[in-house]
């Protein structure tokens, strides 16, 4: 069977399959090089597909008082960046520093959220670090603190008492060797120091988890 081809046609087929194979060259050094590269290519199976360009999407406009509502918002917030917060945290022991922090202000809450009237987020530990590795795993090839299970990293979680107006850094005995992490809690959080106090606890020891 002979295919007859034109010259644009067979132009444009050469065209394809230069750009092709620049672009699969391209990927590869980058990926030598440790940069991380989207690969994934458009289904073949896309015909009759209908996809929405970037200039398709609807942008809509703020209303007036939309827009007076939301400069409200942000200026009430204007010079609170260093209020005092209450989250989660990871220390990496070689490093000395903090990694995987979730950390919202204290003033965000308006009640007790967690257990013993305290508060804190609702970020949990094991949650944050599947995340993390995942993202980790595929965006940055594998390079990062998030490594193993996350239970086998000092961790710790800060949380606040309203009924004592008193900050608590809840960490496992590994801070007992580790103590040059507090400076880090204590900046990373805001927390003032006169009313912050350290406790520790087996659920936060190495290796420890919900079982």
């Amino acid at each position: 069977m002979t295919i007859q081809v034109t010259e644009e046609q067979l132009n444009d087929i050469v065209k394809k399959a230069i750009e092709k194979s620049v672009k699969s060259a391209v990927i590869e050094v980058l990926q030598k090089k440790g940069v991380a590269v989207d690969v994934s290519l458009p289904s073949e199976n896309t015909k009759g597909a209908t996809h929405k360009h970037p200039e398709e999407v609807s942008i809509g406009t703020f209303t007036d008082e939309e827009y007076q509502e939301a400069l409200s918002v942000m200026a009430a917030n204007r010079g609170k960046g260093d209020a005092p917060k209450v989250g989660i945290f990871w220390y990496n022991v070689s490093k000395q520093c903090l990694f995987g922090v979730i950390s919202h202000k204290r003033i965000d809450y308006d009640k007790p959220n967690a257990g013993g009237g305290l508060i804190t987020c609702s970020e949990m530990h094991e949650d944050v670090w599947k995340k993390e590795y995942y993202k980790q795993k595929y965006h940055s090839m594998g390079n990062g603190p998030f490594k193993g299970e996350y239970q086998y990293k000092p961790r710790g979680r800060v949380f606040y008492s309203p009924a004592d107006d008193q900050y608590i850094i809840a960490v496992g005995t590994w801070i007992e060797q580790h103590k040059e992490a507090l400076p880090l809690i204590y900046e990373e959080f805001d927390l003032p120091k006169d009313k912050t106090i350290i406790k520790q606890a087996h659920h936060w020891d190495i290796g420890q988890t919900w079982m």
